[in-house]
């Protein structure tokens, strides 16, 4: 019986794993415009329609710890280059740029995540404003008219 409850405990202790998962938007330029504008919408008031998006979600969810102990929030999203002050204003106020901006993702970057190059001319603001997320880096590309994303919350 001892060995039982012993075959048992271990067995319900290792399907109490870590569980990485990736939500990724996907589908037609449309739809994945229509899905990151809802997404961060929760969190700030848009300036203005998005141009295109790209998005995805990394949960750790974490052993016998109920609920997600471990996400990231990451993105590139672009815009009208007519726009760009008033996302300045709405991202506002500036922070210190990144030494090394990184895809903070638990997974692989995913293809549309952009060279390190692109981020020479950014822009840096605090994640919480566009993300709802306390750690990480909003980058602002002026020349891309582009906004990069990789954020957590600790």
């Amino acid at each position: 019986m001892k060995a039982l409850l012993s075959i048992l405990l271990v067995c319900t202790l290792s399907a109490c794993g870590p569980n990485q998962t990736r939500d990724e938007i996907t589908g037609t330029q449309s739809e994945r415009v229509t899905r990151a504008t809802a997404i961060l919408s929760k969190y700030c008031k848009l300036p203005g329609p998005l141009l295109d998006a790209h998005m995805a979600e990394d949960v750790i969810s974490g052993g016998l710890a109920p609920g997600p102990s471990n996400s990231t929030l990451t993105g590139v999203i672009s815009f009208p280059a007519s726009d760009l002050s008033k996302w300045q204003k709405v991202l506002s106020p500036r922070t210190s740029p990144a030494d090394a901006p990184l895809f903070l993702g638990h997974f692989k970057a995913p293809t549309w995540w952009p060279a390190a190059a692109a981020f020479k001319d950014c822009e840096y603001y605090e994640p919480k404003k566009l993300t709802g997320r306390s750690c990480g880096i909003v980058a602002l590309s002026p020349s891309a008219a582009a906004i990069y994303f990789s954020t957590f919350s600790n």
